[in-house]
């Protein structure tokens, strides 16, 4: 099995069993926990505070298409659609994918996809004004997840801007020694013991030398931030990173 069709099958798993708590693990919201309007809300509180931080940056320039990257049962999609005249949300999960559609029936500007591929084979070049990604790219094996992030780049239209969150290791905490020490195939049983899942996600670093590297191979793109970003919780080194694509090629 590759790491993309073990990524496929475990999301799959999950997002029949329990999606709304896959997408934010909070420990008294496992079994059903969440209502759909609770879960839903975060996802507004997010976005209108990640778009008024990217506002302190002046992107992006237009709000027409936006993409949420492993958009899961769609939360930040439907925050997302509040902004933007249209929105694409992505999911390797199909489950996924049907949770999303049902919670969102009722947004009109919303568009859900199933992505198996290593690609976004579905999107177009230069066609997304915000790219966002949010707890995706760290449950993704790194040479997977910076193909990702090299296809963020390549369908950024002009002054569009992508904003992604990931790991680029662990932090110095006792957490974060022992997950530096314990590959997945020992944590995954813990894992399993500890959230009463057969199937459970598995957490990946994304070093930013790789992603610094993507970056030189375009003179249009441009790193307006790399910021320091809690979302993965204890034990790691979160960050997100903010790159923009110019309105005009250099000169």
């Amino acid at each position: 099995m590759t790491s993309l069709e073990k990524l496929r099958d475990v999301w799959a798993t999950l997002g029949r069993d329990d999606p709304l708590w896959a997408v934010l693990s909070r420990p008294d919201k496992r079994g059903g926990g969440w209502s759909n309007e609770e879960f839903l809300a975060t996802g507004a509180i997010e976005i209108d505070s990640q778009l008024a931080a990217l506002a302190t940056f002046g992107v992006p320039a237009r709000f027409g298409l936006a993409l949420d990257f492993g958009c899961g049962a769609g939360r930040l999609t439907r925050g997302l659609s509040r902004h933007f005249e249209r929105v694409v949300g992505v999911d390797v999960a199909a489950s996924m994918i049907r949770k999303a559609r049902e919670l969102n029936a009722d947004v009109g500007n919303i568009e859900f996809v199933e992505n198996d591929s290593a690609r976004l084979d579905t999107i177009a070049d230069a066609s997304i004004d915000l790219v966002y990604s949010n707890m995706t790219l760290q449950h993704i094996p790194a040479a997977l997840a910076a193909g990702y992030v090299a296809e963020f780049l390549r369908v950024l239209a002009p002054g569009g801007v992508a904003s992604f969150q990931f790991v680029d290791g662990h932090d110095g905490s006792w957490r974060g020694r022992l997950f530096s020490i314990m590959p997945n195939r020992l944590l995954n049983p813990l894992r399993r013991i500890l959230w009463r899942r057969a199937a459970v996600f598995e957490m990946h670093s994304l070093d930013e030398a790789t992603l610094h590297a993507l970056l030189r191979e375009r003179s249009d793109l441009r790193l307006l931030g790399a910021l320091d970003d809690g979302a993965a919780g204890r034990g790691w080194r979160g960050r997100r990173w903010i790159v923009e694509r110019a309105l005009r090629a250099a000169d």
